[in-house]
C-alpha cells in the first residue's frame, strides 16, 4: 500500500507515512508478553536468592539478589511500559504512548547506577574488612541463578531478534538479565576460591566484578534514553546525510526548520520548510524527495512544508 499524502490548501504540506504501525505493535506486543513472563520468574528465584545470601553471610549472593531486584523491577516497568506504548493517540497525546518505553529505559538505566554504586561501596568494606562466608549453599542458588538468567537473556533475546530487534527499553532490561547472569558467573568463581582456598575476599572481588558490569550498561542506556528524550538525531541515523540529500534534491532551492527526531528509538521523524526553485510544482517535488528519503534511509515519518519563509514560519533556521 502506498504511503498517504496529506495535501491542503496554500502552503503545501507533505505527510508520508510508512505501514508499519502493524508490524511495529506486533514487534512490541510480542515484546511485552516476553518481559511479562520474565518478570514473574525472576521475582520468585529473587526471594530464593536473597534468603540463601542473608543465611550464608554472601555478599557476593546478595548482591546477586539485589541485582536481581532491580531486574524484577526493569522486567515489570519495561512490560508495563511496553503495553502502554500500544495505546492510541489521543487528543492530548497526538504522538500517542510511544515514548514510554524510553523512559522505561531511562529509569531502568538508573537503578542500574544505583545498586552499581551501593554494591561497589559495600564490596570495598568486606575487601577492607573481610567477613566469614558459608560458600556451599551460595554456589548452589548461584549455579541456578546462572541458568534462570541464560534462559531468560537467550528468550528474550531472539524473540525480538525474530521480530527485527530489541528497542531500548528491551535492550535496557537485557543489560540488567545479561548484568545478573554474569554476577551469578562471579559469585560461582568467589564460592569455588573460598572452598578451595579460604580466601574469604574473593566474595569482595565478586560484587565489585558486579557493580563494574552494572555501572557500564547503565551509562550506555542513559546516554541512549536521554539523547532520544532532549529529541537527539536517532542512533545510527546520519543527520548531515540526511539533510544533505534533501538540500541537494533538484528543485530545492534551501531548506529551513530542519528536524529530525525519535519517539521511541525504533521509529524516524523528519520536519523541515522547503524553499522551491521558482516553478517548480510542490507536490511533485515533494513527492520524489519523500520516495528518495524511504530508499536511502528506510521506514521514516515526513512532513514536508513548502512555499515562502518568513521569520514566523521557519524558526531560528530562517536566512
Amino acid at each position: 500500500m502506498p504511503p498517504r499524502l496529506l495535501r491542503h490548501q496554500g502552503l503545501h504540506h507533505d505527510h508520508a507515512h510508512d505501514d508499519a504501525p502493524d508490524h511495529r505493535h506486533n514487534h512490541v506486543h510480542g515484546s511485552a508478553n516476553r518481559l511479562s513472563g520474565a518478570f514473574f520468574l525472576t521475582a520468585l528465584f529473587l526471594v530464593a536468592e536473597l534468603a540463601t545470601g542473608l543465611v550464608t553471610n554472601s555478599l557476593a549472593l546478595v548482591s546477586d539478589a539485589f541485582h536481581m531486584l532491580s531486574d524484577t523491577l526493569a522486567l515489570g516497568l519495561g512490560a508495563l511500559a511496553a503495553r502502554v506504548s500500544l495505546r492510541r493517540p489521543t487528543a492530548e497525546k497526538t504522538y500517542g504512548f510511544k515514548r514510554f518505553e524510553v523512559l522505561a529505559a531511562f529509569t531502568n538505566a538508573l537503578l542500574l547506577a544505583v545498586f552499581g554504586v551501593a554494591i561497589a561501596f559495600k564490596a570495598a568494606q568486606r575487601l577492607w574488612m573481610p567477613q566469614e562466608v558459608h560458600a556451599e549453599p551460595m554456589l548452589a542458588v548461584a549455579a541456578f541463578g546462572l541458568l534462570l538468567n541464560l534462559g531468560i537473556f537467550l528468550w528474550l533475546h531472539r524473540g525480538a531478534k525474530r521480530e527485527g530487534g530489541h528497542g531500548l527499553n528491551e535492550e535496557g532490561v537485557l543489560w540488567h538479565v545479561a548484568g545478573d547472569a554474569l554476577g551469578s558467573i562471579a559469585a560461582i568463581a568467589a564460592g569455588v576460591v573460598m572452598v578451595t582456598t579460604g580466601w574469604m575476599r574473593a566474595d569482595a572481588v565478586a560484587g565489585l566484578a558486579t557493580a563494574s558490569v552494572l555501572l557500564f550498561g547503565s551509562q550506555r542506556v542513559l546516554r541512549l534514553s536521554a539523547h532520544i528524550l532532549v529529541e537527539g538525531t536517532p542512533p545510527g541515523v546520519d543527520g548531515a546525510a540526511v539533510r544533505a540529500l534533501v538540500e541537494g534534491f533538484p528543485g530545492v532551492r534551501s531548506v529551513h526548520d530542519f528536524h529530525l527526531w525519535s519517539l521511541s528509538g525504533r521509529d524516524l521523524y523528519l520536519s523541515a520548510h522547503l524553499d522551491l526553485v521558482e516553478g517548480e510544482e510542490a507536490s511533485i517535488v515533494t513527492s520524489a524527495l519523500r520516495g528518495a528519503l524511504k530508499a536511502r534511509f528506510g521506514a521514516i515519518h515526513v512532513t514536508l512544508q513548502t512555499g515562502p519563509c518568513g521569520p514566523g514560519d521557519c524558526g531560528n533556521d530562517c536566512r
